[in-house]
C-alpha cells in the first residue's frame, strides 16, 4: 500500500492490483460512493456538479467525470506502468527499487470502501481483512508521525512504525539517516527502505 506523505493520497491502482477485472474508476462510479465524493469534495471547499448523481450521466461521460473528480482534489492519475520498476539513485548500491509512484491515486476517505469493494466482490456484508489493514494503515500515518525539528528531513522509516518490531525501526532509522546525507528525497527513501523490507523477507523465507 502507498500513502503519499505530502497530502494522504492511496494509490488505487497499486490497491487491487492483486484483483484480477478491478478498476477502481468502477468504484467512483458507483451509486454508493457518490455521498463520499460530495462530502470530499465540500471538505475541499468545492462542489460536485449535482447532475453527476445520475448515473447514466455519469457512465455516458465518463472523462468529464473524472476530470471533474480531479479538479476537486479526490483523485489524481501519475502516469508510468504501476508497481513498475525504478533505477537506483545514484550511490545507492542494489539494482533499484519498485516504484509506486504511477496509477490512479485517490483520497483516503475512499481506499477502505475501494478495499473492501475489491475483495469482498461488491458484497459487503463479507468480511475485509484488507480494508481493515488499510483503516490502520492511515490511522498510523496521520496519528504516528513524530514532529519533525526545523530544517530536519522528514524520516522516511516513521512510515513503517507499528508495522515492523522496535529492532526492524530502529535499523530503519539509521538506514534512512544513510540515505538523507545521500541526497534522497523522501519518497525515494520511503521506497528504498520498503524494499529493504522485502528483501529481508524473501531472505527468511529462503530459511
Amino acid at each position: 500500500m502507498a500513502i503519499d506523505p505530502a497530502d494522504g493520497m492511496v494509490n488505487a491502482s497499486l490497491l487491487v492490483k492483486r484483483f484480477s477485472g478491478r478498476n477502481p474508476v468502477e468504484y467512483l462510479m458507483l451509486d454508493g460512493t457518490q455521498p463520499t465524493l460530495a462530502s470530499i469534495a465540500e471538505n475541499n471547499g468545492k462542489l460536485l456538479a449535482s447532475h453527476w448523481q445520475d448515473g447514466r450521466l455519469r457512465s455516458s461521460r465518463r472523462p468529464e467525470f473524472l476530470r471533474e473528480l480531479t479538479a476537486v482534489g479526490i483523485i489524481r492519475q501519475t502516469p508510468g506502468t504501476v508497481d513498475g520498476h525504478k533505477a537506483a539513485a545514484p550511490g545507492v548500491p542494489g539494482n533499484g527499487v519498485r516504484d509506486f509512484a504511477p496509477g490512479l491515486w485517490l483520497h483516503h476517505d475512499l481506499a477502505a470502501g475501494l478495499a473492501r469493494w475489491a475483495e469482498c466482490r461488491g458484497e459487503s456484508w463479507k468480511p475485509s481483512p484488507l480494508a481493515e489493514f488499510v483503516k490502520q494503515a492511515l490511522a498510523e500515518h496521520a496519528g504516528g508521525k513524530a514532529p519533525s525539528q526545523k530544517g530536519a528531513p522528514e524520516s522516511a522509516a516513521e512510515a513503517f512504525a507499528g508495522l515492523v518490531n522496535a529492532t526492524t525501526l530502529q535499523n530503519l532509522r539509521a538506514m534512512d539517516q544513510i540515505l538523507i546525507e545521500g541526497g534522497l528525497s523522501f519518497s525515494e527513501r520511503q521506497q528504498t527502505l520498503h524494499a529493504r523490507l522485502e528483501q529481508k523477507a524473501q531472505q527468511r523465507g529462503k530459511v
